[in-house]
């Protein structure tokens, strides 16, 4: 009895010390009390929590060695010292001493939960879904299991399950904003998009204050060409990015306001946030390779716009001082396009599973000269192995459409045209000036099927305007704009993509409201890469969206023999289009101005006589000028990747290369 009373008393004590952070105190009591009972779970628990509190991470983990070798069979030391080293990112000694409490306490949903999360974050996914499948067997009310169950299931692509996952965590805390808003980004693949504003609007309305979460909702907004929203937030948006707020990320900036400036400092602050440069692997060696080693890296490898564009650039690499790699993180596919771009690389690495800095450290391990990042900040990104240093040259191309801001981006590769001199102070890196900037691919070709305009509608004598863009790059003046021109040519209809149902709706009742029949407008569905091509057939003139232009859709038109007709901003992303035609020495359909735009589209649909001598030259200079030569194209390319290797190998400062 009065061993039990003593021992209630040095508990007492320990705890009064503990409350008033004189930890050192309580230790001396606890360990009195514990050699006297090894097995006081409540003085074990008081032992973690100061561990918790101390600032000193490392003096932490030997005072719980220490009380470990007093109370050798307490899980409740095991798993504060696991987590702890889960908390410092020592993910094998976390897992080694989790694992050794779960030994002792085979029902502790926390030991569970933990494993899991230091697996996850060790690389290991399919050990962490075990374990965390396991803890929710014994806790299925836990909101933390089931997020951390979302984001598994993400890294490993398994969208559905991780709704559902994100579902459940919600269900049980309707306050998880990070729960709200991964469930919300999640349904925006499979194109729910009022169901995915749905959750980002929660999500915001919980914490306004989460990074870049403004700008996410309204790309949602963009997405189903909900415009209202968009024109009030312009001006909170260029005062946010001005102010250096994490208000919206780069990419959907880019697609709503022409602003080289906002851009350049959106990028930055966004670089600065999610991607800051990372030294953990060290300074990087030169490479003494024969041949110059260039890793492509991208999650992009199947049928994409990128590969649509880069695919015969990796098959015509010149082998004799070449060696190209391609690194994969995206979505195993096993499409006709992933199986081309996957037999075209020297060396094909599937990486969806490694972390960024096994992958850097691997392409460091290979030697990799020049990394070039064919992704930047679009879907899927991986920025943190270039943050890494991945290569002694890093360049970025085609992904992403800007500046990245990034210090460990050397080199952005581009044109004049896209980067005029007047332009070039908005942007971070050193630039590759190619003659043309956008890489084509020679071997495209479309279907043997026909496509009659009856199919979809459309009389024979009615002259069809296009533009088959993803939605979010129609804004609300551009769309205004092809109002106007229908109205003023007739006898025309306009086929664009239906991309999303909800577009599609907003599209047509904007226009019915604004005086133009909803059969005025043909939505396209999608089809394989050869039927999308042949259906070009059907139309006539392709009027381009800004401030981003169309890219690969632009170039697939005049590869057609369709001309494209584009309003030229200040921004990369404004100035695609006009590169495609400069180099197609067709400048005449580069206007300056909405109303020059309008009147050459609505003159060449109502003069046959001035279409058709536009669509020969078109074809002529297909074959004469360059922008699809990619012999041609290859030549300069490479030129500028030999002189950027040998700039570094003489350790000579970067500068802006010129490759003709």
């Amino acid at each position: 009895m009065k061993e039990a009373v003593a021992t209630q008393t040095l508990f007492a004590n320990a705890l009064t010390f503990a409350q008033s952070e004189q930890y050192q105190a309580a230790i001396d009591v606890l360990a009195k009390l514990l050699k006297a009972e090894p097995n006081h779970e409540g003085a074990q628990q008081l032992i973690g929590a100061i561990s918790n509190a101390l600032p000193n991470k490392n003096q932490s983990i030997t005072l719980l060695k220490e009380f470990i070798e007093i109370s050798s069979s307490s899980p409740v030391l095991l798993y504060a010292l696991g987590s702890l080293h889960l908390e410092l990112g020592n993910y094998p000694e976390a897992i080694l001493h989790l694992n050794h409490a779960l030994d002792l306490d085979p029902n502790s949903f926390e030991s569970l939960h933990d494993i899991g999360a230091a697996y996850a974050l060790s690389g290991n996914k399919v050990a962490a879904l075990e374990s965390l499948l396991k803890a929710a067997k014994i806790n299925s009310q836990s909101a933390d299991l089931f997020y951390n169950l979302g984001r598994l299931y993400d890294d490993q692509f398994e969208y559905g399950a991780a709704i559902t996952a994100y579902r459940k965590s919600v269900e049980i805390n309707s306050s998880f904003t990070e729960a709200w808003i991964n469930l919300g980004i999640d349904l925006g693949v499979y194109k729910k998009y009022s169901e995915s504003l749905r959750c980002l609007d929660i999500a915001y309305a919980q914490n306004p204050n989460v990074d870049f979460l403004y700008g996410d909702c309204l790309y949602l907004h963009m997405r189903m060409c909900l415009w209202e929203k968009l024109n009030l937030a312009k001006d909170n948006i260029e005062k946010g990015v001005m102010k250096g707020t994490r208000i919206i990320p780069p990419f959907p900036l880019s697609a709503l306001i022409d602003s080289p400036t906002l851009n350049l400092e959106a990028a930055k602050i966004y670089t600065q946030a999610r991607y800051p440069k990372n030294s953990s692997l060290g300074p990087i060696s030169n490479s003494s390779n024969k041949k110059i080693k260039v890793g492509y890296f991208s999650p992009d490898f199947h049928e994409h716009p990128v590969s649509y564009l880069m695919a015969e650039v990796f098959e015509l690499h010149d082998r004799s001082q070449f060696e190209i790699y391609g690194f994969s993180f995206g979505k195993p596919n096993n499409d006709a396009m992933r199986q081309r771009v996957e037999s075209s690389f020297d060396h094909f690495l599937d990486v969806a599973q490694n972390t960024p800095q096994e992958i850097a450290s691997m392409s460091r391990e290979m030697g990799i000269d020049i990394a070039i990042d064919l992704c930047g900040f679009t879907e899927n990104a991986r920025t943190e192995i270039f943050a890494m240093r991945a290569a002694p040259i890093q360049a970025s191309y085609i992904g992403f459409l800007g500046s990245m801001g990034a210090e460990y981006i050397d080199y952005l590769i581009a044109d004049e045209v896209i980067v005029p001199p007047q332009l070039r102070q908005f942007y971070s890196e050193k630039i590759i000036y190619l003659p043309s900037y956008q890489a084509n691919d020679s071997k495209r070709a479309p279907s043997e099927k026909y496509f009659a305009k009856s199919d979809f509608g459309i009389q024979e004598d009615q002259f069809v305007f296009c533009n088959l863009n993803n939605a979010f790059k129609i804004t609300q003046a551009i769309f205004d704009s092809w109002l106007r021109i229908l109205k003023m040519t007739p006898n025309s209809v306009m086929l664009l993509y239906a991309e999303n149902a909800e577009a599609t709706k907003n599209l047509l009742e904007y226009a019915s409201k604004n005086g133009v029949a909803p059969q005025r407008f043909v939505f396209a569905e999608r089809l394989t890469r050869a039927d999308y091509l042949a259906r070009y057939k059907i139309t006539d003139l392709f009027l381009d969206t800004t401030p981003y232009n169309a890219g690969t859709t632009a170039s697939d038109a005049l590869w057609m023999d369709i001309p494209v007709i584009t309003l030229q901003g200040e921004s990369f992303p404004s100035r695609v289009a006009s590169s495609l035609l400069t180099h197609l020495d067709l400048p005449e359909l580069i206007h300056q101005s909405m109303a020059g735009y309008e009147t050459q589209a609505v003159e060449l649909a109502t003069y046959p006589e001035k279409y058709i001598d536009l669509k020969n030259k078109l074809i002529a200079n297909k074959n004469s000028t360059r922008l699809f030569n990619s012999n041609l194209f290859m030549h300069s390319y490479e030129s500028a990747l030999k002189e950027a290797n040998t700039l570094f190998c003489a350790n000579l400062p970067l500068k802006d290369i010129i490759s003709l």
